[in-house]
């Protein structure tokens, strides 16, 4: 009896053990289907906190000494090169040439021989090979020196070595039509002591030279006279206008003057013409009188425009000639040319050449240069200046040498040996008196 309740009380208590286990179960199954979403949820991960280290001691009179670099120089961006310069210093013998020896009629051609005999219309040239050139210099040919100056065909003599350019003639392969004619002789002197006397100066007009410590500075000119200073000169050209120029394009009688250039590309040369282009005149549009002269596509001008005074009218054109054979680079020598009434201006003056045409004060004005110089023209009265150098039709940077034009105002740059001028014309405010 005693044995079965005690075998009872365990098997209650055993009963009861695993109705609390059950229990417990039962309750841990409920917290995980409550709680089963939380998976779902993103949790921030906190940055742990960064731990510090230890930065250890250092002996400062332990380190080495380390070299000093020299401080630094701050250095100039360089100026790029222009694809302009002008350069006068350089002879034309002194480089190869690259002859090209007349084999075809209508050619282009560049040697260089000795003048062997001299005639009127021409001249023969003996190349080295022992082949001689009938050599002919027309009105649209010029004539410089080694260092690319102009000069006189007086300079032409037997036995100086002589560099030509041009073309074969359509008839005879051993005639050369010339652009440009280079002599080896020296350059003359300075010409500054064949100053006129500015007494006989027009009484309207006032000429004055200003005489500079250097040459002009450019971009922005900049001049430095001896005395004084010229800023003031400077900003009233600035307000100054030129308008009558417009005016003297129309002829004696009204009609209108106008040109006309073709066969001025390489690409569509006329062959009997292989250096030169085209320029007809014409006359209320209607072309009465052309002309075949040196030239090559380049920067410079090509005419300064057509001036009608006094019945005549004035064309000033720009002859240029390419003495480099690369075809990537150009080495022009040039010359200015005025044609008046289909005549030669400067062959009939005795100019090596005339430029810079314009009215002035109502009457004709113009730049020259001959033997004796440079020079001034006022209606047709020359006035030589003995300047060496007077720079126009520069261009690119060097454009601001260029002679500043206005109806009441022309002013200039001027060269005589070393020294530069800065000169004004002005016309001046006479008082009628009423």
């Amino acid at each position: 009896m005693i044995v079965k309740l005690v075998r009872d009380m365990q098997k209650s208590c055993y009963c009861r053990k695993k109705t609390k286990y059950a229990g417990l179960i039962v309750f841990l199954l409920i917290i995980q289907n409550l709680l089963s979403g939380c998976y779902l949820i993103e949790t921030e991960q906190m940055t742990e906190t960064a731990i510090a280290t230890t930065i250890p001691q250092i002996d400062l009179d332990q380190l080495p000494t380390l070299p000093t670099l020299a401080p630094e120089k701050p250095v100039e961006t360089p100026i790029p090169q222009s694809d302009i310069y002008f350069e006068t210093d350089s002879s034309i013998f002194s480089r190869d040439l690259a002859e090209q020896i007349p084999e075809q009629t209508n050619q282009i051609v560049r040697f260089i021989g000795t003048i062997a005999k001299i005639e009127t219309d021409y001249f023969i040239v003996r190349h080295a090979s022992g082949l001689e050139m009938k050599v002919q210099c027309g009105d649209f040919c010029f004539y410089v020196n080694d260092q690319k100056k102009l000069v006189d065909s007086d300079a032409l003599a037997e036995g100086v070595r002589t560099a030509v350019f041009g073309t074969t003639s359509s008839e005879n392969l051993l005639t050369v039509e010339a652009d440009a004619v280079a002599l080896y002789v020296k350059d003359g002197a300075s010409k500054a002591s064949n100053k006129t006397d500015m007494s006989a100066f027009p009484y309207q007009l006032s000429y004055e030279e200003f005489e500079l410590k250097s040459a002009p500075e450019i971009n922005p000119l900049k001049l430095k006279p001896v005395e004084g200073s010229l800023d003031a000169n400077l900003a009233a050209r600035l307000k100054t206008t030129l308008s009558d120029r417009t005016n003297y394009r129309y002829g004696l009688y009204g009609e209108s003057y106008s040109t006309t250039l073709e066969y001025d590309q390489d690409k569509n040369r006329d062959p009997k013409y292989p250096t030169r282009a085209n320029m007809s005149v014409e006359s209320n549009s209607y072309p009465f009188y052309d002309f075949w002269f040196p030239h090559v596509d380049s920067p410079y001008f090509t005419n300064w425009g057509l001036i009608s005074y006094g019945g005549d009218w004035y064309l000033p054109i720009r002859m240029t000639v390419d003495i480099d054979p690369d075809p990537t680079i150009s080495e022009i020598i040039y010359s200015d040319r005025t044609i008046m009434s289909q005549m030669n201006f400067d062959r009939f003056n005795h100019y090596y050449r005339s430029f810079g045409f314009s009215i002035f004060s109502k009457s004709l004005f113009y730049f020259f240069e001959n033997d004796k110089g440079y020079g001034i023209s006022i209606n047709r009265v020359d006035y030589p200046l003995g300047f060496d150098e007077i720079p126009f039709g520069l261009v690119d940077t060097y454009q601001e040498l260029n002679p500043f034009y206005a109806d009441d105002l022309i002013t200039f740059f001027g060269r005589r040996g070393k020294t530069w001028y800065y000169v004004e014309l002005k016309e001046k405010q006479i008082e009628t008196g009423y």
